[in-house]
């Protein structure tokens, strides 16, 4: 009999309230069925019956300690434990389930909603890329024109001028790459060009600095007082975590985009946008790498979600 009450040791670990470990066995309760050893033997298994039942069944541990049951009790120290919180479970989906939204979990749509909406998505990577400067110049002098070696300037090569803003100036370096695009009737013309010169002696009077561009022009095309577009980096190429632009909700309240968790939950979240580069968006904050945002179907996700919570429940797409 006692070795097979000693094969009932069943420790338990539960917390005191103090982030330590107390062990309580339920040997301490073996205590209570010591008198059953000199019991005629009928009893004694009677006995034994219902003990193993309250242990499998675990009701000894919420008689003897129903704070593992969610209920607060007092330790030795005075501080009440720690009452077990339940927390709320997501809904089930099926391909049909109609849309639902519950605040702080997110959006949560069934595959037919999911693909009328025609949702898309691609997961953050990192990139190096720099932001870009898009400006207007206009040609002073044409590529055929006779120029001095004082000036610097040679034949061959179109120059044209553009003001930009001090703060713009300080990132842009002499020689540094452009790409022109100039409309010739219905076309458009692609050029290779430099930045020639920076001149910031306007700055203290109109707070502007004189940008002078060297465009590579043999085929003479362009004239003095056409206007060109043109394009280049600005500033240091670095690592950026990154989306294309179509992940990202301008609105009133901020910037957003839709995070995708799996299994037709969709959770908007506030990002901080760096700069936009030909339709790819450096995110300073917010998303981080790998994590999958919806890059086509966000702004009807976002109608979606308003109308939900001004509804108060699930509705139909």
């Amino acid at each position: 009999m006692q070795r097979l009450l000693s094969m009932t040791y069943k420790p338990l670990l539960v917390e005191n309230g103090q982030n330590n470990i107390k062990k309580i066995n339920t040997t301490d309760c073996n205590a209570l069925l010591l008198f059953i050893v000199p019991l005629p033997n009928k009893v004694s298994r009677i006995y034994l019956f219902f003990y193993f039942l309250f242990c499998s069944h675990g009701l000894v541990d919420f008689l003897f300690y129903p704070s593992l049951y969610g209920q607060v009790t007092e330790n030795s120290t005075g501080t009440s434990a720690p009452e077990i919180v339940f927390e709320e479970s997501l809904p089930r989906l099926d391909p049909s389930s109609p849309p639902q939204f519950i605040p702080g979990k997110g959006l949560f749509l069934g595959e037919i909603t999911e693909k009328e909406m025609g949702i898309q998505i691609e997961a953050a990577v990192e990139k190096e890329i720099a932001p870009l400067y898009f400006g207007e110049s206009q040609v002073y002098r044409a590529s055929w024109e006779k120029t001095s070696e004082q000036s610097g300037q040679k034949e061959g090569f179109a120059y044209s001028t553009s003001f930009i803003d001090a703060k713009d100036s300080e990132k842009l370096n002499v020689g540094q790459r452009v790409l022109v695009k100039s409309k010739q009737g219905n076309s458009e013309a692609t050029y290779e060009g430099k930045i020639f010169f920076i001149d910031k002696e306007l700055i203290p009077v109109i707070g502007k600095a004189e940008l002078i561009l060297q465009i590579a022009d043999p085929k003479q095309s362009l004239q003095a007082g056409d206007w060109i577009n043109f394009e280049t980096s600005l500033g240091l190429v670095a690592t950026w975590v990154t989306v294309p632009e179509s992940a990202v909700l301008y609105t009133a309240s901020g910037c957003f985009s839709y995070l995708f968790l799996g299994h037709g939950r969709y959770l908007r979240k506030p990002v901080e946008v760096a700069f936009v580069s030909q339709g790819i968006a450096a995110i300073k904050k917010g998303i981080e790498k790998g994590q999958k945002v919806v890059t086509h179907g966000a702004k009807q996700l976002w109608l979606l979600e308003l109308s939900l919570s001004q509804s108060g429940g699930p509705s139909t797409y």
